[in-house]
C-alpha cells in the first residue's frame, strides 16, 4: 500500500485528519512504527498509514484493528487518562495531580531508612502525611534502593501489616502497599490496603496477577531492568530509553489484560532510578509525555533519588529543592501521580504545575 491521497485515505479508512503539534508528531510515529508523515497542509500535520510492517497482511478488513489502535493512541496522547477509583475515592486526573506519600518501614531505605521502623514513629509519620494532605499513602517494608538485599515474606509482613491495619482504621485515605510479593499484597488488601505498587512490573511473582484480579484493586506496573541488588552496578545500554520503556510497559499492559486484569485498574511507572543512568532518568523526565500514548495514569517516583544528588552534588537530606524542580517538570510533561517524601511542599508544587499545565492545554 503506497502513496495514498488524502481523499482516498479518508474514504477508504474513515480516519479524519488528525491535528497535532509538529514537534510532537514523532511521538506518535515512534509509537507506531508503521506510520509515516507524508504531507503538511496549512501547518496542520497529517499522518497516513503508508507502509505496514511485513508481519501484517495488507487488506482493508485486516487493517481495522490497527486503525483503531492508531486512533486511540492519538486520543490518549491529546487527553488526560480516565478517572480511577482507588479505595473510596475517585481520582480525576484532568482536575489535578495526586500526591502519594512514602512511608518506609525499613532499616535501610536510602533516605528514611530506620526512621519509621518503630511502630509509634511510623504512626506519627502517618498522621503527618494525612494532615499535610496526601492523597495516597504508600507503605513498604522492603528497601528497593540500589544494592539492597531481599527479605523474607514473613519479615515483610511483620513490618507492614500492623501499620496498614492502623492506617486503614484511623485515616480516610487510600493505602497502597509497596511490594512485589503476592502474599504480602493479599494480606495487605485484606487488612485495608486498596492499591498495589509492584516495582517488578508483575515479573517477580506470577501470582500477583491473581491477587490484583481477585480483589479488583488498582496496581502500579513499573519498568525495571535487573533487580535492586544489581540494577545500578552497570545500567544497561538502551537503544532509546524512552522508546524501550514505552514498549516494555505496553507489553506488560497487554499481558496483564490477557491474565484477566482490567486495563482501567492499571497505573504505569517508568521506574526512575531502577536500572537507569543519570542520562536515562533525565530523558524519561523530559520525554514523559510519550508514555501518554498508553492511555494510563503515569506515576513518577523521583523524590530525593541519587540522580538528583549527582546533578547537585548533595546527599539525600539536601535534595528537596532538586526533587521539587524535577516534580514540576514531570507534571508539565504528563505525570498524574507523584510518589514523594515531602508531602506539603510537593502538594504546593503540584498545584501550581498542574494549574499551568491545564492552562497551556487550553491555549
Amino acid at each position: 500500500m503506497s502513496n495514498i491521497s488524502i481523499t482516498s485515505y479518508n474514504k477508504r479508512f474513515n480516519i479524519k485528519i488528525e491535528e497535532i503539534e509538529e514537534q510532537n508528531l514523532p511521538i506518535i510515529t515512534k509509537y507506531f512504527k508503521n506510520i509515516k508523515l507524508i504531507e503538511k497542509f496549512d501547518h496542520k500535520i497529517t499522518v497516513l498509514i503508508e507502509d505496514l510492517l511485513e508481519d501484517y497482511i495488507v487488506t482493508l478488513e485486516e487493517n481495522e484493528e490497527i486503525i483503531k489502535k492508531i486512533k486511540q493512541a492519538f486520543k490518549n496522547y491529546l487527553s488526560y487518562p480516565p478517572s480511577m477509583r482507588i479505595g473510596n475515592r475517585v481520582f480525576d486526573f484532568e482536575k489535578k495531580v495526586y500526591i502519594m506519600a512514602i512511608i518506609n518501614v525499613t532499616p535501610d531505605s536510602f533516605y528514611d531508612g530506620g526512621l519509621y521502623l518503630d511502630f509509634e514513629k511510623a504512626k506519627k509519620r502517618l498522621e503527618q502525611c494525612y494532615k499535610e494532605g496526601a492523597h495516597i499513602i504508600d507503605i513498604g517494608g522492603e528497601s528497593t534502593r540500589p544494592g539492597s538485599l531481599r527479605i523474607s515474606v514473613e519479615e515483610e509482613l511483620r513490618r507492614v501489616i500492623p501499620l496498614i491495619k492502623y492506617a486503614s482504621k484511623e485515616f480516610d485515605v487510600p493505602i497502597s502497599v509497596d511490594t512485589y510479593k503476592s502474599k504480602v499484597a493479599e494480606e495487605a488488601i485484606v487488612c485495608g490496603a486498596s492499591m498495589i505498587n509492584d516495582i517488578s512490573g508483575l515479573i517477580a511473582d506470577e501470582k500477583m496477577f491473581e491477587v490484583a484480579k481477585n480483589y479488583d484493586v488498582p496496581i502500579v506496573i513499573m519498568h525495571i531492568r535487573g533487580n535492586p541488588s544489581i540494577m545500578q552496578k552497570e545500567p544497561i545500554i538502551y537503544e532509546d530509553v524512552v522508546s524501550d520503556v514505552l514498549r516494555s510497559l505496553r507489553t506488560k499492559i497487554h499481558y496483564a489484560k490477557i491474565m484477566g486484569l482490567k486495563e482501567d485498574k492499571i497505573i504505569i511507572d517508568p521506574g526512575i532510578g531502577f536500572g537507569k543512568s543519570l542520562g536515562h532518568n533525565i530523558a524519561l523526565i523530559l520525554r514523559l509525555n510519550e508514555l501518554k500514548c498508553l492511555g494510563r495514569p503515569i506515576l513518577i517516583g523521583a523524590s530525593r533519588k541519587s540522580f538528583i544528588g549527582k546533578i547537585l552534588n548533595l546527599p539525600p537530606e539536601e535534595r528537596l529543592e532538586g526533587s521539587l524542580a524535577i516534580l514540576s517538570i514531570a507534571i508539565m510533561n504528563g505525570a498524574n501521580i507523584a510518589r514523594v517524601h515531602d508531602v506539603k511542599e510537593s502538594l504546593r508544587v503540584a498545584e501550581i504545575s498542574s494549574y499551568l499545565r491545564n492552562k497551556i492545554n487550553r491555549i
